[in-house]
């Protein structure tokens, strides 16, 4: 063509030519213009390309309107479908959900019933109207709900026929082509459920056959479906406008005006004229990208579907495959720019619908894949139309999910079509010239939408896409070379010849090889995956490295391209080039390790590619192998390790790989052999070097005969080399290189050779120290272990013996050394190279002689360390492994597994690591021994075991428990069985136990809690006894008896078995009672370690057991069969029912009569009596009567139980007046003994006193009277013990004798009075008479108050009594350790004492009394505070009235000083902020705060000044008041006292016992303090630095204390006293309690002062607040020192509201004392200034105010006085 002239058609033609075929189109984006040079384009700017929008059909009619169905259809379903076309997505989907819900499901039910189903089928064009939009909506829940609804529709019957028939007839071609193609694009939505639910209901209604109950896809509606496709496909933002019109009305005629998008300004101008897209709220769940994606996507997949159901179509007709009805969508090339990910196509003007979009890209591979493989006939027209669309999109594709997608399809396109790079070549070069020829302007015009592209000046042999394809692979397959690279073979067997001679052969093919290793020069494979990743890098280039050599030597075509090419190149020397290059790459790229693959991998893939290559050609092999023998050969193969092991593994692979007799396993075997013998020379220097130098580096030839051991045994020249080099080094080596000895020894198959090696290596071993041995012994087992040893190794003699026993025990005592520890256990894992046979059985015994002395150890130290257990348990377990046999020897069995069951079951129950590893291990070796073993050596174990068990419970000196032991039995023994009184002593050894222990406490006060005790003048000298305690605190018979009483019961049928132990758990028992009543420091039974609680619990035990056992037989004469026995021989007695065990009992303790088993058989007999007949009980009393001679104590518990428990026998009767008589006819002299026995008899008769039964006639009980007084008048000695016994009596004998006058009375005075002169609390021994004095005490007082006589005789000697009695209480010593006996008398003086008269309580009474709220006992200390309030009242009102009349200040106002004592005692526990006895101390603190009750100000003020000088508030009384709070914990902590009252504590109903208890009185002191000493907490609280803690009180307080507090002084306001105290005509008090303040008003004239006292939150916390609410007529400083005495009284005197106000009363009224009215204005307050009259006359004396008088100068125009008239001044 002539230079200067155009073509005809232009490219821009061409291409707009181009964009008319492809239909509408999306706008485009404008891109940038580039600047232009010089010379280029026109002058005037370019003109801008514009997007013209296709036309829009007008938006079809609503049927509601149109048809009228509005009319027609329900309120409720109107409503529902005019939601359907509303913007908000939540109102659609509500309408949705109703009509599904509501009417859809209903009509399902009803099936053929019914108004819903006509009515449903009245909808449907209603719903075929807004089904299209719903499936294309935005939101994943609509479009759901949608194909849900849609589904259920088309399931009712008559809907499905109507609405097929109204899409046959009906319906337009428009609305038919909306509902297929988005119902079977919903079937193929980016949304997984979408898709799933709505392929569903496609498949099961759409049929591409005749059916009558599914929709056909016939002529008709195939195409519309596919025009719907097309159009979604091509510009689905036009199909989506269409379905979802905006709501502003639009005329439907075509924009006139040209040009791309409007701008932002103008846009936002022309909104009414142009509507935009979608309102954003329907569009809130994806942009409008991703919309296009999800419609494109649908588009395509249905395009699939009907391309796959076309074939099948074919396939079943017969007819013939074409494209006809698809090709002017599938042959449009901005189709295919789907696949590209660009933004725009080089081969479509158009922007790239895949850019940014991997969901279209997938499916678009997708369906070319459909394409390929169902259409492979008639596909070759569309080839050529996609070539240049998948070759420019496969190779830049960048997202690995579509490159996942896209392998199968293109290689199965370029398989099929290869000319695809040929027609991407040819449309490469069109596309070039054509821009070549374009005028300047059109260029400019166009460049914005082109693609930079290279230009060439040559003629173009190959396409763009291939030089993306060569970026592709030095990309090392863009990101996924496991799947991209096994392909390029594959594309390489596609290009074209002139593909590959460009332009030369050699420049093409280094071109290319390039782009394989640019991906390693550019570590393109350094991921996560690199060895699998250039695993598959160096099969591929092998691989092409191969076929391309193949295809040189053998493709005619490439033969011709290289002759018609301008050099012709010699195909052969290029080919060994390419290979010798590529070969010798690899190698340097291998040892390098750059290119990371295994060993082994890289082995089999280079023998692969030698093995091809030797199959093509053997110079070619040659030429690859030389760069193989180079790197062997090299010196980095005996100076890298991992090149040594590179090649070695590479030559075993190429041995075993290649065939015998071929070139390739000649030339492998010759560089073996080579390689070996290098190896062994290396080996002989270095080992040479290291005699000189000592170097421990690896050696090159452990290596090679780790890997080619096969190989080089198999020759013997070799094999002698070795074993000469090995064998003469073995001292050196076991040090510096034991791997080469392992190596060796693991490789070298020769018996003889190896075990003299083997004794060599032991004798270097035994020779060394005990840390070297460890250290270099190591080496050794990890092979051993893993069996690559030969068998016949071991030890000649035991070498390694001695040495072996050394490590072990160094092993087992140093803990810190675990590392000598694991190899001592490998080695005896594994012992038989290492040890001999004797070596391992003295390591197993003396590994079980070691474990029992750490058992006993550990058995009887609290703290147990498991580190010595657990190092002996695992060299157990190591040993047992290898010896599995020694586990079963007998000897071993009975002297380690009894020890290691103790360990494994018993011990844990008494640490705290109960589950720790060691003890599972023993465990574990248990039940393996107790799997294995046979009968008789386990019956021999378990009786070892249970004689340990016995010896356990039985030994005070261990940790464990019998209580523990008796839990591991329960819970039972794997393997054994051992019965609970198995590991008990036999009753032989108890007896003799008990027998040892003494039989009475002698403590002489004993006999107060029990009468059974004699007094001490009949007791024998108690044998000193010092018991030994466990870590409870009880005695070994206390472990026994304990444990007895667990048995029994938890196993009644056990303790009947064993009945004979129930004697041992009574005797425990009364000891057990001694503890708890007497306190005593050497109880047989236990310590006082162990608590009361305890005690009492098992006192309660045993009497159950008691009560269980001994129950009479309802047969009769069974009372007299006991007795019977008792009184027969012993050889007569058998103890195995409860008769006869009795009977033994009651002669045992005839026998050995003493106070112990008198007590024993008193208990046994407590349950017989309890059924016993009158009958029976005589026969008792007579068996007493029998044993009262013998056994005076035996016949005192007899007699005792049947008078306490049994009938009221006539024997009984008849004793007691026999014994009575017995007494008046024994003399003084015999008095001591006989009338001593006789009294003690005659009271063990005694009933109860509240009992019907009649102890002794008047006349008896008068005569007895008698005896007695005739015994104290006697000129004898009369004992104490006589004395108390005979107080005793007359306990019982004054209810008889009260109505009898005489001298007894007299008498009875006498001995009271002259006991209590001589008892006291501090004398142990007189507490038995001072008890029974007190009883005696209280029984008369309380019968003088219904006798008239004894009244008299009552009061003559009250006086006295009462005197004694409070004498006697005063003086009684304080004692942390008080027993039971003094409590008991403690709390009966307090009986009698605790309404003492006011004639005997004083100021002295209080301090003398205030020790005995330090009692044991909780109900002396109640009485002792009930007197204590009434001593506080004395105390406080005589200092009252000696401070009243003080004037010289001389009285000091303080708090009793022995009080003060008993609060400053110290803390029991520093951990525990408690006193020891906190009720008796916080009843201390009440005893205080009742000293300020009727207090006055002033010893009130000195009671403060006390406390506040000793500082006991802040010591003493918060600390603990706080803690039993809960306060110190925080908030979480406090003590709830929501429940309780504060304010209201009452003692009598106040049980010590009870947990809450403490914290209840704590609560109420605290409430007593912030009444009664406010300003010292208030102090406290100032001090304190613990913001926590202080933040805590105030909350606790704020909630808890003060709303009562500020009640409480509501309420005293309000009370009678207070409201005379303030009762004044003039003053008002208003109490506004809602906001807790209170205002005080004093009237004067008209006016009135007010003072408010506002009451803070957490007062009385903080100090109240005083506000001057008015103030008239005084003045500032008077008012300031008002209020601020108001505060001071208050806040800091702890005084009330009361007192405060009472101040200002009288302040107040003092102040308007006196004063009188003003005689010009008639009032006391100026109305001008508040002020009062000062201003007086000097004549008259009358005052008057200021600004009275100045008014009345100027209005009288004179100076006078307005009432005498004299001058003022």
């Amino acid at each position: 063509m002539p230079k200067g002239q155009k073509p005809s058609a232009t490219s821009a033609t061409k291409k707009k030519h181009a964009r008319k075929t492809v239909g509408p189109q999306e706008p485009t984006v404008t891109r940038e213009k580039k600047e232009k040079g010089k010379g280029k384009g026109k002058n005037k700017e370019p003109r801008k390309k514009v997007y013209i929008p296709p036309y829009k059909p007008p938006p079809q009619p609503d049927p509601l309107e149109t048809l009228g169905l509005a009319n027609r259809l329900p309120p409720d379903l109107l409503v529902v479908l005019r939601s359907l076309k509303k913007k908000d997505v939540v109102t659609k989907a509500k309408a949705l959900e109703e009509l599904q819900s509501a009417w859809i499901e209903k009509a399902l039910k009803q099936r053929d019933e019914g108004v819903i189903l006509s009515t449903l089928v009245l909808m449907l064009p209603v719903w075929a109207h807004h089904m299209p939009a719903l499936f294309f909506s935005p939101s994943r829940r609509i479009r759901l709900l949608a194909i849900n609804v849609h589904s259920s529709l088309l399931r009712i019957e008559e809907f499905r026929v109507e609405f097929i028939a109204y899409l046959h007839d009906i319906a337009s071609s428009d609305q038919v082509e909306s509902v297929l193609g988005t119902w079977c694009m919903a079937a193929n939505d980016v949304d997984r459920l979408v898709s799933r639910y709505a392929r569903q209901s496609w498949d099961d209604f759409v049929s591409l056959t005749a059916s009558t109950s599914r929709l056909v896809l016939d002529e008709t509606a195939m195409p519309s479906l596919v025009a719907m496709t097309h159009r979604t496909a091509l510009d689905p933002a036009a199909v989506y406008l269409h379905l979802n019109p905006p709501h502003v009305s639009v005329d439907p005629v075509v924009p006139a005006r040209k040009g791309g998008r409007l701008p932002a300004a103008q846009q936002a101008k022309k909104r009414e004229e142009e509507p935009s897209t979608r309102a954003k709220s329907d569009e809130e769940e994806e942009n409008e990208d991703d919309r296009k994606a999800r419609l494109r996507t649908g588009a395509l997949g249905v395009l699939r579907w009907v391309l796959g159901k076309q074939q099948h179509r074919c396939r079943a007709t017969g007819g013939h495959k074409s494209f006809k009805d698809f090709s002017e969508i599938l042959t449009n090339p901005a189709l295919w720019t789907s696949l590209y990910d660009g933004g725009t196509a080089p081969w479509a003007d158009v922007p790239s619908f895949g850019h940014n979009q991997p969901v279209v890209r997938r499916t678009a591979w997708m369906l070319l894949q459909s394409i390929v493989g169902h259409w492979k006939g008639s596909s070759f027209e569309l080839f050529p139309v996609i070539s240049t669309a998948v070759l420019r999109s496969a190779w830049v594709e960048p997202d690995p999910t579509v490159r996942a997608v896209m392998w199968q399809p293109l290689m199965m396109f370029l398989t099929e079509f290869p000319q695809a790079w040929t027609v991407d070549s040819s449309a490469s070069s069109t596309n070039e010239n054509d821009e070549g020829s374009d005028s300047e302007a059109e260029s400019g015009e166009d460049d914005e939408h082109e693609p930079p592209r290279v230009e060439k000046s040559e003629t173009p042999k190959r396409s763009q896409a291939y030089e993306e394809f060569l970026q592709f692979l030095q990309l090392g397959c863009s990101g996924s070379p496991l799947q991209g690279y096994p392909t390029v073979v594959i594309i390489l067997s596609t290009l074209p010849p002139s593909f590959l001679v460009y332009p030369n052969l050699s420049d093409s093919l280094s071109e290319l090889f390039t782009s394989f290793w640019a991906a390693i020069d550019g570590r393109a494979l350094s991921g996560l995956d690199r060895t699998a990743s250039s695993a598959a890098f160096l099969s591929a280039l092998l691989e092409c490295t191969v076929f391309l050599i193949k295809r040189l030597r053998q493709d005619p075509a490439i033969q011709a391209a290289l002759q018609d090419g301008p050099a012709h190149a010699d195909v052969d020397s290029v080919c060994k080039k390419l290979v010798a290059d590529q070969s010798a790459k690899v190698m340097e790229e291998l040892v390098s390790e750059r290119l990371k693959v295994e060993e082994s991998a890289g082995g089999s893939i280079l023998a692969k590619q030698l093995s091809a290559l030797e199959q093509v050609d053997e110079d070619l092999f040659n030429a690859a192998w030389a760069p193989i023998a180079a790197t062997v050969q090299g010196e980095a193969a005996f100076t890298v390790p991992r090149v040594t092991r590179f090649v070695a593994v590479t030559l075993c692979t190429f041995y075993t790989t290649f065939q015998d007799g071929n070139t390739t396993k000649v030339a492998t075997r010759t560089l073996v052999h080579e390689f070996a013998d290098r190896a062994i020379q290396d080996c002989r220097a270095r080992l040479a070097d290291r005699d000189v130098h000592g170097s421990k580096d690896t050696l090159p030839i452990e290596t090679v005969l780790n890997i080619l051991s096969q190989t080089i045994f198999a020759d013997a020249e070799i094999t002698a080399n070795i074993d000469e080099a090995v064998q003469t080094n073995v001292a050196g080596l076991v040090t510096t290189s034991p791997s080469l000895l392992l190596v060796y020894l693991s490789k070298r198959n020769d018996r003889i050779r190896s075990s003299e090696v083997w004794y060599r290596i032991l004798d270097v071993l035994s020779g060394k120290d005990t840390r070297d041995l460890a250290g270099t012994i190591v080496h050794f087992l990890e092979p051993v272990k893993a069996g690559v040893f030969p068998d016949y190794l071991g030890p000649e003699d035991g070498e390694l013996d001695a040495s072996f026993a050394k490590l072990l025990a160094y092993a087992s005592a140093d803990s810190s050394d675990s590392s000598a520890l694991d190899i001592v256990r490998k080695v005896l894992q594994n012992p038989k190279p290492f040890l001999s046979n004797n070596c391992c059985i003295g390591i197993i015994e003396n590994l079980t002689s070691t474990f029992s002395v750490h058992l006993q150890q550990a058995l009887h130290d609290t703290i147990v360390p498991l580190e010595p257990f657990a190092r002996l348990l695992a060299v157990l377990q190591s040993a047992f492994l290898s010896n599995s046999g020694a586990m079963l020897w007998t000897a071993l069995s009975i002297s380690l597994f009894p020890d290691l069951f103790l360990f494994g079951y018993l011990l844990p129950r008494c640490t705290m690591s109960k589950d720790d590893e060691c003890f599972e291990s023993a465990r574990s070796l248990w039940k393996s021994w107790s799997g294995r073993c046979d009968n008789k050596v386990r019956l021999d174990v378990q009786a070892v075991l249970i004689s340990k068990l016995r010896d356990i419970v039985m030994d005070t000196e261990v940790v464990v428990t019998p209580e523990k032991v008796l839990d591991m039995l329960w819970e039972g023994m794997p393997d054994l069985d051992i019965h609970l009184m198995d590991v008990m002593p036999r009753s032989e050894v108890l007896r003799q136990m008990l027998e040892a222990l003494p039989s009475h406490s002698g403590i002489p006060s004993a006999s107060v809690a029990n009468n059974l005790i004699p007094p001490p003048s009949l007791l024998d000298d108690t044998p000193t006894v010092s018991p030994e305690y466990d870590i409870q605190g009880y005695s070994q018979y206390g472990r026994v008896t304990t444990a007895l009483a667990c048995i029994f019961s938890s196993d009644r049928q056990t303790a009947k078995e064993y009945i004979w132990a129930v004697s041992h758990l009574l005797a425990a028992s009364t000891y057990a009672e001694d503890e708890i009543q007497l306190s005593s420091e050497r109880n047989p039974f236990c310590s006082q370690k162990v608590s009361k609680v305890e005690l009492q619990a098992f006192i309660s035990r045993v009497q159950s057991i008691v009560a269980y056992l001994l129950v009479p037989d309802t047969e009769t004469g069974w009372h007299v069969k006991v007795i019977s026995s008792a009184q027969g021989t012993p050889a007569n007695l058998d103890p195995n029912n409860p008769s006869t065990f009795l009977a033994h009992l009651i002669r045992y303790a005839s026998g050995h009569d003493n106070p112990r088993e008198a007590r024993v058989l008193y208990g046994a007999l407590q349950p017989v009596m309890v059924n016993a007949s009158r009958e029976d009980a005589d026969q008792w009393i007579m068996l007493a009567r029998k044993l009262e001679k013998a056994a005076p104590l035996t016949s005192i518990a007899i007699v005792s139980s049947v008078t306490a428990l049994g009938p009221e026998p006539p024997r009984l009767d008849r004793y007691r007046n026999e014994l009575a008589a017995g007494v008046l006819g024994t003399p003084a002299t015999n008095a001591n003994n006989e009338g001593l026995l006789t009294l003690m008899r005659l009271a063990a008769t005694a009933p109860d006193p509240d009992s019907d039964v009649v102890f002794l006639p008047q006349f008896r009980a008068v005569n007895l009277m008698k005896a007695c007084q005739q015994w104290i008048e006697s000129d004898e000695d009369i004992s104490e013990d006589l004395e108390s016994v005979m107080t005793l009596v007359f306990y019982y004998l004054v209810p008889i004798l009260q109505d009898v006058p005489g001298g007894h009375w007299d008498f009875i005075f006498d001995v009271t009075e002259n006991n209590l002169e001589n008892c006291s609390f501090n004398d142990e021994s007189t507490l038995m008479t001072l008890a029974r004095t007190l009883r005696l005490v209280i029984t008369i007082q309380d019968l003088a108050v219904t006798n008239k006589s004894l009244r008299a005789l009552w009061e003559e000697h009250r006086q006295s009594v009462l005197i004694l009695v409070r004498d006697v209480v005063s003086s009684r010593q304080i004692s942390r350790n008080s027993s039971r006996p003094q409590s008991i008398c403690l709390e009966l003086a307090m009986t009698i004492i605790q309404d003492l008269p006011e004639s005997l309580l004083d100021d002295k009474t209080l301090p003398s009394m205030c020790r005995l709220l330090l009692s044991t006992s909780p109900e002396a200390q109640k009485m002792a505070y009930q007197l204590l309030q009434e001593s506080s009242r004395k105390y406080t009102e005589n200092l009252v009235i000696e401070a009243g009349v003080d004037t010289e200040a001389n009285v000091q106002c303080e708090l009793p000083a022995e009080l003060i004592d008993i609060l400053q005692r110290g803390i029991c526990d520093e951990d525990d902020y408690l006193p020891e006895d906190a009720f008796g101390y916080f009843l201390a603190w009440m005893a205080l705060f009742d000293l300020f009750a009727n207090a006055s100000f002033k010893v009130k003020t000195g009671y403060i000044q006390h406390l506040r000088s000793l500082d006991i508030i802040s010591s003493k009384f918060i600390p603990y008041v706080f803690n039993a709070l809960g306060l110190y914990g925080g908030p979480r902590s406090t003590f709830r006292l929501d429940l309780w009252a504060v304010d209201e504590y009452y003692i009598s109903l106040c049980d010590p016992e009870t947990p809450f208890s403490v914290p209840l009185q704590a609560a109420h002191l605290y409430y007593r303090s912030l009444l009664i000493v406010p300003s010292l907490i208030r102090s406290w609280l100032q001090e304190c630095k613990d913001r926590t803690l202080s933040t805590t009180v105030t909350t606790f307080t704020a909630q808890h204390y003060s709303p009562v507090i500020v009640a409480t002084e509501f309420a005293r306001l309000k009370s009678p006293d207070a409201a005379s105290e303030l009762d004044h005509e003039n003053l008002s008090i208003k109490v506004a309690a809602a906001v807790n303040e209170v205002t005080a008003s004093w009237a004067v004239d008209d006016y009135g002062l007010e003072i408010s006292l506002k009451l803070p939150a957490d007062w009385p916390l903080h100090p109240i607040q005083v506000r001057d609410s008015k103030k008239v007529g005084v003045g500032e400083d008077r008012w300031r020192a008002w209020v601020l005495g108001v505060q001071q009284i208050i806040c800091f005197q702890n005084g009330s509201i009361v007192d405060g106000l009472s101040l200002f009363k009288r302040n107040v009224s003092l102040h308007f004392e006196g004063q009188v009215e003003c005689a010009i204005c008639y009032s006391i307050i100026s109305p001008m200034d508040y002020s009062l009259p000062k201003k007086p006359c000097k004549t008259c004396k009358n005052r008057f105010h200021s600004t009275c008088l100045y008014k009345w100068f100027n209005t009288s125009h004179s100076s006078t006085c307005p009432l005498c008239r004299s001058e003022i001044f």
